[in-house]
């Protein structure tokens, strides 16, 4: 069983998250942005992180690049709805930064449990 931070505005997103991360036996913590993520973060570390690329408080990459400088083995899975040229480049800089994979929304359970599976076995 690991610990898994979720990160995202989106109440929904969270929840179903959670219900499928805990179906597979995992515990989860929420954060509404990323500045609640960190504060989490810095009370006990998870064994990974799931955060939105589009945050209005803190985006996926300041929290990333945030992530990096003070945890920089921390796997960090990245998602986001959003599709096109310029979402293209900011995943491609979540790749650059050590993020361990991508999700889309609407989340997908087998791809969900198949990344954090890989990534908590790494």
């Amino acid at each position: 069983m690991a610990r898994i931070l979720v990160v995202d505005e989106d109440g929904t997103t969270r929840r179903v998250i959670r219900a499928l991360v805990e179906d597979a036996g995992h515990d989860v913590v929420e954060a509404n942005n990323g500045k609640e993520g960190l504060r989490a973060m810095g009370v006990d570390v998870p064994a990974l992180v799931i955060t939105e690329l589009y945050m209005d408080d803190m985006d996926g990459i300041e929290f990333l690049r945030t992530i990096r400088d003070r945890w920089p083995d921390e796997p960090v899975l990245v998602m986001s709805s959003r599709r096109g040229p310029t979402v293209d480049r900011i995943v491609k800089i979540a790749g650059l930064l050590g993020a361990s994979g991508l999700l889309s929304k609407p989340i997908a359970e087998e791809s969900l449990l198949e990344q954090v599976g890989a990534i908590l076995t790494a």
